[in-house]
């Protein structure tokens, strides 16, 4: 290095000189170390190829083809319940009951009513007798006014009756008790659950679809559940009904059930098993594919060559839940980046800061 001699400084001896050389390696070290960013190294997938499928997922229940949640319609004393939880029961069979007795003195006052009422009606009516064109004003106010009170009795004594059938409840359809209350003896109003009963002859999943995705869905498209409770089986079914209402979750969103009819029938039903449901709505078998993350917005990706990363235009097919098809611009085994820039081709070779600290003095090139 040339040292110039310029009017009024004095020449650096050699110590100095060398003194300025290790603090300029020092700062270059310090400035490599804790200055400069360090840059993450690239990290690749290989395009495989595999089936893929495209899928709207979310969550919901397992349940029947049909239930019902029985309750008395009126308040009374519980007298007798027939099932408990777990029973198989059949269209028609009595499953509880009220306490009757107090029914019963209803029931026969209104009939000891009735034929009080019956008896004063069929007098006023023979007082009139052959006397249809000749009836006085006060005989016809007796005989309506009796012949109204007789009719009020009857239908009495036809709510009385009613209040009998209203105090036993009969199963509306076959199938398995899922709940039952069990305590008899304590007194029930019309809002109690007594019984609920499922129709299991055949099993469905109800889930709720996102209404932006209710449009992707259609009748007869395959579908596939995991149940919480058996997480390592995967049953088959195919949507069978979209119901026709939306409804709103807990945080605001609007959804629309969808019932999924599963093919297993042996399985252990147990009525509520929550689980996840992915309706297929395509899918290929053995097509390349590669990590979505790895797919650019324009529809590129950077390939590893060995001349370097280069970008490289492709086709892409379906999507699934991780990965998507390539139909054209890759074959297996190449090796693309993952979470590649939006734009550009990344450079992972860090830039030498002595390349300036070289030219002091006049070092390095001009």
């Amino acid at each position: 290095m040339r040292i110039m001699k310029i009017p009024g400084i004095l020449r650096p001896s050699k110590k100095k000189i060398l003194l300025l050389i290790i603090l300029l390696i020092a700062g270059f070290f310090i400035l490599n170390t804790f200055g400069q960013k360090k840059q993450t190294p690239l990290q690749f997938a290989e395009v495989k190829k595999q089936d893929i499928k495209s899928t709207v997922s979310s969550s919901g229940s397992l349940t029947g083809k049909d239930s019902v949640s029985l309750k008395f319609k009126s308040s009374g004393k519980l007298s007798y319940v027939n099932v408990k939880t777990g029973d198989t029961v059949s269209t028609g069979q009595v499953i509880a009951g009220l306490d009757t007795q107090g029914l019963a003195i209803t029931l026969q006052q209104a009939q000891n009513t009735l034929r009080d009422k019956q008896a004063i009606a069929q007098k006023a009516e023979d007082d009139v007798k052959d006397h249809s064109s000749d009836e006085s004003f006060a005989q016809k106010v007796t005989r309506t006014t009796a012949q109204a009170a007789r009719d009020s009795a009857f239908d009495n004594v036809k709510a009385a009756q009613r209040a009998f059938q209203d105090a036993v409840i009969i199963s509306p359809l076959d199938g398995i008790v899922t709940q039952a209350i069990e305590t008899v003896g304590q007194s029930v109003s019309g809002t109690d659950l007594i019984v609920q009963i499922v129709d299991n002859s055949a099993v469905y999943f109800d889930t709720d679809i996102d209404e932006a995705d209710i449009s992707k869905l259609s009748e007869g498209q395959p579908a596939e559940v995991i149940l919480d409770a058996y997480p390592d089986k995967i049953f088959k079914g195919s949507v069978e009904q979209i119901l026709p209402q939306t409804k709103s979750t807990s945080t605001g969103a609007t959804v629309i059930t969808a019932r999924i009819k599963l093919d297993e029938s042996k399985m252990e039903f147990i009525n509520g098993l929550n689980g996840q449901a992915s309706v297929i709505l395509s899918e290929q078998k053995n097509v390349l594919t590669i990590p979505q993350e790895a797919l650019r917005e324009d529809n590129t990706v950077l390939i590893q060559t060995p001349d370097g990363v280069r970008s490289q235009k492709v086709v892409p097919g379906i999507r699934s839940d991780t990965d998507v098809e390539i139909k054209e611009g890759l074959k297996e085994e190449d090796r693309v980046v993952l979470n590649p820039p939006a734009q550009g081709i990344p450079n992972n070779r860090a830039r030498n800061p002595l390349q300036g600290i070289l030219r002091i003095g006049g070092g390095g090139r001009r």
